[in-house]
C-alpha cells in the first residue's frame, strides 16, 4: 500500500506559515529541546504541590496521580512519544512517512492534553485566571503569525521574537520582583503540558493531512496494543496515587514550617517548650514561632489577598527547606536567620495592635 508523497520542500520552509515545525536547525534544536525538558522538568517540580497530610481534598489526590512514582508507567509512553517527535523535527521527510513515528506524535498530543487537563482542574482555585488566558493565546497567537508571516516573512517575525520575547519577560520580572523565581518556577510546571500539547498537535494534524491512509491490520493490531499499555498505565496510576496518599500523615502539621522547625533547636538557645496539642500530640514552641504566627494571622484580615499570595508561595518553599532542618545545630541556625523578621514583625504588630505581647502569648499554647 503507498503513502501520500512527502510535502515538497519549499512548504516546509520557515516563511510557509503553515508549516507544523522550523525549517533551520537551531529552530528545531529549540522544538526538539522543549518537548524533550519541559515534561521532565514538570515532574520533577510537582513535589512542590505535595500535600502534608490526608486534608481529603480532590486537589491532594490530583497532584499525588501526577507525581513521577505514580506516572512511572506513562513515562514509557512519554518516552517513545519524545523519541518520534524528535526524529521528525530532525528529518521530517525521513520520518513523516513512518506510520511508528506518526503514532509516536499523536500518542504525544494525548499524553500532553491528558496533563494540560488534569493541571487545569488542579489549578481551579489559585490560578485558574492565569492558566485560561495563557491556554487561549496561542490559538490568538497563530493567527497574528501566520497574519505576520504573509506579510514580512516568518524570518523577520522569528528575528522579532527572539528579541521581543526576552525583553518581556526582563520587565516581568522587574516588576513582580518578589519570589520572582519561585513564581516561575510555578508557572512553568502548569503551562509546560499545554506548551507541549500545542507543539504536538500543529504536527499531528499535519501527519494525518498528508501522511494517513487507510488502517490495515498490523497497524490495528499496533493499536489496540497501544490502548492496552495506556489503560494498564491508567491503572497503575490510580493506585500508586492511593498508595502516596495513604503514606501521608493523618493529622495536619504546624503551618508555620521554618519557625516550626527553628524551634526544634537546642532549647536553651531558641527558648523553646513543649505544648500538647488538640489530637494529643506534642509540639516544640518558642516566642519566635508565636510573634510570626500572630504577624500572619494579623496580615489575614487586613489584606487577605497579599496573605493569600504569600501563604501559597510560603506553603510552596517553606515546606521543602524546613525538611532540609534535621537536627538541632540547623534549627538553631535557622532560628538565628528568623531573628531579624521576629524583630521586624514584632514592631510592626506593637504599632498596630498594642496589646500584641499579651495576645501573642496565647498562640500555641496547652
Amino acid at each position: 500500500m503507498s503513502l501520500e508523497p512527502v510535502m515538497p520542500q519549499e512548504e516546509l520552509s520557515a516563511d510557509h506559515p503553515q508549516a507544523p515545525f522550523p525549517y533551520k536547525t537551531w529552530e528545531r534544536i529549540i522544538y526538539s529541546l522543549f518537548v524533550v525538558i519541559m515534561p521532565i522538568f514538570a515532574f520533577w517540580s510537582t513535589e512542590l504541590f505535595k500535600p502534608d497530610w490526608q486534608t481529603g481534598r480532590f486537589e491532594d489526590y490530583l497532584i499525588l496521580f501526577l507525581f513521577p512514582q505514580a506516572s512511572l508507567l506513562f513515562f514509557f509512553l512519554l518516552a517513545y512519544s519524545i523519541i518520534c517527535f524528535v526524529l521528525f523535527v530532525s528529518k521530517p521527510d525521513r520520518f513523516s512517512g513512518s506510520f511508528i513515528i506518526r503514532a509516536g506524535i499523536y500518542t504525544g498530543v494525548l499524553l500532553s492534553l491528558q496533563y494540560s487537563i488534569l493541571t487545569l482542574i488542579y489549578t481551579l482555585d489559585s490560578f485558574i485566571y492565569f492558566v485560561l488566558p495563557v491556554w487561549i493565546s496561542p490559538f490568538i497567537y497563530l493567527v497574528i503569525y501566520r497574519f505576520a508571516a504573509r506579510k514580512w516573512t516568518a524570518a523577520k517575525v522569528n528575528y522579532f521574537l527572539l528579541i521581543f520575547i526576552p525583553i518581556i519577560f526582563l520587565i516581568t520580572t522587574l516588576l513582580i520582583k518578589a519570589d520572582t523565581p519561585l513564581l516561575f518556577l510555578i508557572v512553568l510546571t502548569i503551562l509546560s503540558p499545554f506548551g507541549s500539547f500545542v507543539i504536538s498537535l500543529r504536527s499531528a494534524i499535519w501527519l494525518f493531512k498528508n501522511h494517513e491512509t487507510k488502517l490495515t491490520i498490523l497497524r490495528g493490531a499496533g493499536l489496540a496494543t497501544w490502548l492496552g499499555a495506556y489503560i494498564v498505565a491508567w491503572r497503575f496510576d490510580i493506585l500508586k496515587m492511593y498508595e502516596l496518599y495513604v503514606a501521608l500523615p493523618p493529622t495536619p502539621p504546624p503551618d508555620c514550617y521554618i519557625a516550626t522547625a527553628a524551634a526544634k533547636g537546642h532549647p536553651r538557645f531558641v527558648r523553646s517548650w513543649d505544648v500538647i496539642r488538640s489530637d494529643g500530640t506534642k509540639m516544640r514552641v518558642n516566642r519566635q514561632l508565636q510573634v510570626l504566627k500572630c504577624a500572619e494571622l494579623a496580615l489575614l484580615p487586613i489584606h487577605p489577598r497579599l496573605h493569600k499570595l504569600l501563604r501559597t508561595l510560603y506553603d510552596t518553599v517553606g515546606k521543602r527547606l524546613a525538611r532540609q532542618i534535621q537536627n538541632p545545630l540547623a534549627a538553631d541556625v535557622a532560628y538565628l536567620l528568623l531573628k531579624p523578621w521576629e524583630w521586624l514583625t514584632g514592631l510592626l504588630l506593637k504599632r498596630i495592635i498594642p496589646e500584641i505581647e499579651l495576645i501573642s502569648e496565647k498562640t500555641y499554647t496547652t
